[in-house]
């Protein structure tokens, strides 16, 4: 036990000095800590991975730095380092005012009407889902339940083709693990272009009354929208889509199989859910980070930033800041003020489908809720993919009888 105590805290000690979101090392338990220590002795941190990053970690700091986009510019990409011929993700990597007219594109799906149509059809794909699982009495909630669920409330939202979702996990797990090791983008980007590329073809052969149909045909100023563009927008939608949504939806039932007591008061307390799912929000971040550059020298606690530096907001450690949040280190359901996370982002940039990825939640919850309660078999092991999204292998539980 000394020996693992004694490795925990020289990684850590060195992960502090320097920080490496893609250090083999840097784990979903070693981050925790090392974002927790940055955060308390070092809120602007440097380090020099990657020719040199700052790092913010302060709930107040990071809020501020989402805030002021026109100081901390997203245009070079907030994926960093990033595969050479990877596209920009929409909206997210550019700044005003593309950024007002990209994100204008790609409002129309989350919208109250469109969402208040699509939400019954979410109900029943959760009920689909879970039904035959809780019959069965065990299953894999990762592989059954939160994977498919998130890509296919991803096809409903955007019209994409049965066959385009069963490939896009596939495409996005490729995606990061070469994007930020690989000096250029030919080991997954040709193959997810071409399933985009399938899919626009179809939208303007088989137009219909659907996402992508109205946006592979719309015009703009009398013109069709670049393909460049359209890729950009749909590549975005298909990632942040499906894939934050279901890290939460795993980290949700991962929870509460390891809290039986807690299925049973959500049960009888529904109106519970909506504060549990902005905890599990708050205490495990789907997204460890995002980065920025900066446009000019900035001065933050005294320490100054100097213009063209590359910035790391870490949400996680944000999200556990004592000064912000009690006790931050405890999952409390009825936390106040724990829908102040900023694990949907802040500002501008503020995701785009928090209301869509919401009522999956809330579904799924729902749909749950009918049955006995579930314990975890065994404890799941987790991973990063890319350094920030936290997954899990799998979620094996059984129903109590």
């Amino acid at each position: 036990m000394t020996a693992v105590y004694e490795d925990v805290v020289e990684i850590v000690a060195r992960l502090t000095e320097a920080f490496d979101y893609h250090d083999p090392e840097y784990t979903p338990d070693i981050a925790e800590i090392v974002n927790d220590t940055i955060r308390r002795t070092s809120p602007v941190a440097y380090s020099p991975a990657y020719g040199g990053m700052w790092i913010l970690s302060r709930y107040e700091d990071v809020k501020a730095a989402l805030k002021d986009y026109a100081t901390f510019s997203s245009a070079s990409g907030v994926h960093f380092p990033r595969a050479a011929g990877m596209p920009k993700f929409s909206p997210i990597d550019f700044d005003p005012p593309e950024h007002a007219r990209i994100r204008s594109l790609m409002t129309p799906p989350v919208q109250p009407q469109p969402l208040r149509t699509l939400e019954p059809k979410v109900r029943a794909l959760a009920a689909e889902l879970i039904e035959p699982i809780a019959a069965r009495g065990h299953g894999d909630l990762a592989a059954e339940l939160a994977r498919p669920f998130a890509v296919r409330v991803l096809g409903l939202l955007i019209g994409l083709s049965e066959a385009s979702q069963v490939r896009i996990r596939e495409h996005t797990r490729l995606m990061w693990k070469h994007l930020s090791k690989d000096s250029d983008a030919s080991q997954f980007w040709p193959a997810y272009q071409a399933v985009l590329g399938e899919e626009i073809e179809r939208a303007r052969k088989q137009p219909g009354d659907y996402y992508l149909s109205w946006l592979a045909n719309v015009r703009v100023n009398g013109e069709l929208i670049p393909d460049d563009q359209l890729y950009s927008i749909i590549v975005s939608y298909c990632v942040a889509g499906h894939d934050n949504t279901m890290n939460t939806i795993s980290r949700i039932v991962w929870c509460l199989a390891r809290s039986p007591e807690l299925q049973v008061r959500l049960k009888s307390e529904p109106e519970l859910r909506p504060r549990l799912v902005e905890e599990v929000l708050r205490r495990w971040c789907p997204t460890d980070r995002f980065t920025r550059v900066t446009t000019r020298e900035v001065t933050i606690d005294g320490i100054t930033i100097p213009a063209g530096a590359r910035v790391v907001l870490l949400f996680d450690a944000a999200n556990r800041d004592p000064d912000k949040f009690d006790d931050p280190e405890q999952f409390q359901p009825e936390r106040a003020n724990a829908h102040q996370h900023l694990s949907f982002g802040y500002g501008i940039h503020r995701c785009i489908g928090a209301n869509v990825a919401r009522t999956e939640f809330e579904a799924v919850l729902t749909e749950l809720a009918k049955y006995p309660v579930f314990r975890l078999v065994e404890e799941s092991r987790r991973y990063f993919e890319n350094g920030r999204h936290i997954m899990f292998e799998s979620i094996p539980v059984r129903f109590e009888i």
